[in-house]
């Protein structure tokens, strides 16, 4: 009885063990995991993450790296050995955290454009400024420096609409830093003009006091 008693417990423990390594050889890769996952990555891509949310994208990146790193290394292992545990829970970390990147680099995006519209209204009003005073300013002797200038400012009105064509294609880093230029610039080629006007009043002065 000892002996029939003794075979029934190994014989209990080896169908265990059985039971424990079918089901592991049955384990399955995080498929819908993986999709998710990716999606994610991609979502937070398409929104402009790579430039609006540079450092948050680069860690997703990477963790998404490391998680099919994991896959890849228990798809190496033997079946009854593998474990999809880590792998499904990295991928999903990956899936929720591209969600909030892909937020974060939206709303980062906007307020980019928001800014690089700013910029460029004030660059438009810089150079209106500049030629409102062109108009008034005295030509005289000094038309050689007019024509320099309404040159300059010719030029200045071309470089907004490549401005508003980098709002246009979405590089808005770009277009705010070209707008902002544009601005300095308009409002350097005022104080020109600004001062050739205030010369042109003292001249007169001076004429009117010797005559």
């Amino acid at each position: 009885m000892r002996r029939s008693g003794f075979r029934l417990s190994v014989a209990g423990i080896i169908a265990g063990v059985a039971v424990v390594l079918l089901a592991a050889g049955c384990a399955q890769p995080p498929t819908e995991r993986l999709e998710a996952a990716q999606k994610a990555v991609e979502a937070a891509r398409s929104a402009g993450a790579p430039e609006y949310a540079k450092e948050d994208f680069a860690k997703l990146e990477q963790e998404f790296a490391l998680a099919k790193e994991e896959l890849a290394k228990q798809e190496k292992a033997m079946a009854i050995f593998r474990s999809y545990a880590d792998a499904d829970r990295m991928l999903a970390r990956v899936a929720e955290e591209g969600k909030q990147v892909e937020t974060k680099a939206a709303a980062n995006k906007e307020a980019a454009k928001t800014a690089a519209l700013t910029v460029e209204k004030e660059a438009q009003q810089a150079v209106a400024t500049a030629k409102e005073l062109l108009a008034k300013a005295p030509v005289g002797k000094d038309r050689a420096a007019v024509e320099s200038i309404k040159h300059d400012l010719s030029g200045l009105e071309e470089s907004l609409g490549a401005v508003h064509q980098l709002i246009e294609k979405g590089d808005y880093a770009g277009a705010e830093a070209q707008a902002k230029s544009l601005k300095d610039k308009g409002a350097s080629v005022s104080d020109e003009i600004q001062q050739a006007i205030e010369k042109a009043k003292s001249g007169k002065k001076v004429a009117s006091r010797k005559g």
